[in-house]
């Protein structure tokens, strides 16, 4: 999943003083602080600006044609978000010594994320995340509140695309026609789908061999089903690895495979020749596949375990060794 977070990282910008028409204009003062170089990094359009800091000061300024959240990227990597507009003159300052104590001024978005770093600086991650979560609630109109909802919820070692999903609602009730809230709110629906703890999605589909295919096949102890494609070895290593699981545990095991190649005959082939026996759906539609979607599976190593309930009680586990153990625990249990 979280190859998708790289397009979850959406622009964010606003108004307030001016600089040059068409320009935004950020200007630092640091103490402790000589000579350095600072990265300010755009991750939407994949643009990167080196910033020379002299005596403690340095301006930067380019033309902003659409709202943007800029990343302040210092030399230990630590990052400072700054809300850049069109015409937007904003100042930073602070001791390099002590960055999450770093003010920026110029703009309300810029000084509520300062607010908020200020506030939070002293806190227990736990605690962040909570007060990120107020503030989206509290502010679900303001740009802070979606980088927030990213930089908390998303873009982290362990993301909770459920609650992101939930505060991601809120913001499009505030703001239903914000491109950037629109397009999140797509993405984490995606990622929301299939979520541990859900239910399997009700389904009816045709095989690669043109039977109907429903969601009663999924109904045994276990039910496994895994994202995989013809030109991908170690995808089709674990549908080999399955299938042989299967085979030995028929009346335990169900296991299904959606394939994400372009033809139905690229899917059979492979079938034939591996002497596949679980169920294989291939529609043709590779990444936009509506039952992948319906799951949440977007990548070629995605995999959802459920039970006979259709609750779903695991998913994307990487390394098919890992796959593999997991359900041959899984099948030993009473």
């Amino acid at each position: 999943m979280k190859h998708l977070l790289s397009i979850l990282l959406i622009a964010v910008l606003l108004a307030s003083c001016s600089s040059r028409r068409g320009n935004f204009r950020l200007e630092g003062e640091f103490r402790n602080m000589n000579q350095a170089e600072l990265y300010i990094y755009d991750a939407v359009k994949g643009h990167k600006d080196t910033i020379g800091v002299s005596r403690g000061r340095f301006v930067y300024e380019r033309a902003v044609a659409d709202t943007s959240t800029l990343v302040l990227i210092f030399p230990n990597y630590s990052t400072i978000p700054v809300f850049a507009y069109s015409g937007a003159k904003i100042k930073l300052k602070g001791d390099v010594s002590q960055l999450k104590k770093v003010e920026l001024k110029g703009s309300d978005e810029n000084e509520d994320m300062t607010a908020f770093r200020l506030k939070t600086s002293q806190m227990t991650p736990p605690e962040v995340k909570e007060a990120a979560a107020k503030f989206i609630e509290e502010h679900p109109q303001s740009y802070v509140s979606l980088y927030l909802l990213n930089h908390y919820f998303i873009e982290t070692v362990s993301p909770d695309y459920e609650e992101a999903y939930r505060l991601s609602n809120i913001l499009l009730t505030a703001t239903p026609t914000r491109r950037p809230v629109i397009l999140l709110h797509k993405s984490l629906k995606t990622l929301h789908a299939g979520a541990v703890g859900s239910k399997l999605p009700v389904f009816a589909v045709m095989d690669i061999n043109n039977k109907v295919l429903t969601t009663s096949y999924l109904r045994k102890k276990i039910n496994v089903v895994c994202l995989w494609a013809n030109w991908s070895y170690d995808s089709r290593n674990t549908m080999s690895q399955l299938n042989r699981l299967q085979k030995k545990h028929p009346d335990k095991l169900a296991v299904m495979g959606i394939s994400i190649d372009a033809t139905k005959d690229e899917s059979k082939d492979w079938r034939r020749r591996d002497s596949i026996s679980c169920a294989i759906v291939c529609d043709g539609k590779m990444w936009s596949s509506p039952l992948a979607q319906s799951m949440g599976l977007t990548n070629i190593y995605s995999n959802i375990i459920a039970d006979k309930n259709g609750n779903i009680i695991k998913r994307d586990i990487e390394k098919s060794y890992d796959l593999k153990k997991e359900i041959e625990k899984m099948l030993e249990e009473k």
